[in-house]
């Protein structure tokens, strides 16, 4: 097929804004998705983080101040928040 009369009719303004109308499709697919490993990315940073202070948590890094809102929570006579021992009244 011989495209080269395709132009032809056009001004150079219609011409101009056809390609770019062209090139503009033929980014969608990709512009798409790179807005959805952008949105992705964002979601799974915030499950790394959670994740991160949940095992600080588990470690007893956690202040003694936030503790004390949440309450205690004895395992084998330790808090696990902030490694208090259990006192036995």
């Amino acid at each position: 097929m011989d495209f080269s009369g395709v132009f032809l009719g056009l001004s150079v303004a219609q011409a101009l804004a056809a390609i770019v109308g062209a090139g503009t499709l033929l980014a969608l697919p990709l512009f798409g998705r790179w807005c959805v490993e952008k949105i992705a990315g964002f979601f799974e940073d915030r499950e790394e983080i959670d994740a991160d202070e949940h095992a600080d948590d588990q470690a007893g890094e956690v202040d003694e101040a936030v503790c004390d809102e949440v309450g205690h929570e004895f395992d084998g006579g330790e808090c696990v928040f902030c490694g208090q021992s259990e006192r036995e009244d």
